[in-house]
């Protein structure tokens, strides 16, 4: 739809809030919302929300492309059939060694360190991008 209508949101923002992103999901792995706020959000909307944010930001950057308007809607099916096979497939490889990692007793000795790094790579992610903004 952002390809099909023209819809466009700055690639600085797109990407800081993709770092939010892993920010917000750090956190919840954490158990964060539940324990400050009393709430466990709905995951599948966090999903489905910062989904549609990173979809609009691939539209957009499909838009800095010179694309034909012939076989486009084919073109972009093929293309986003691609895009979810890739992260099937980058998904199933991280699932296998998550599985194998829970397993193990490091583990539970590493899993809050491991998310506290994410959220601070989350959080310099979202603040080079916001400066990236601010400074264009």
């Amino acid at each position: 739809m952002g390809v099909l209508n023209g819809w466009h949101i700055n690639a600085y923002l797109v990407v800081a809030i993709i770092g939010l992103s892993i920010v917000y999901r750090a956190f919840d792995n954490l158990g964060g919302f539940k324990t400050l706020f009393g709430v466990q959000p709905n995951k599948k909307a966090s999903v489905l929300i910062f989904g549609f944010i990173h979809g609009l930001g691939l539209a957009t950057k499909l838009q800095d492309f010179s694309l034909s308007r012939e076989g486009l809607i084919p073109n972009m099916i093929a293309f986003n059939a691609g895009v979810e096979i890739g992260q099937l497939l980058a998904l199933g490889m991280i699932l296998v060694v998550m599985r194998y990692w829970r397993s193990t007793a490091s583990f539970a000795r590493h899993v809050v360190a491991s998310n506290v790094i994410l959220m601070t790579a989350g959080f310099v992610l979202a603040g080079l991008q916001f400066t990236g903004f601010l400074s264009q």
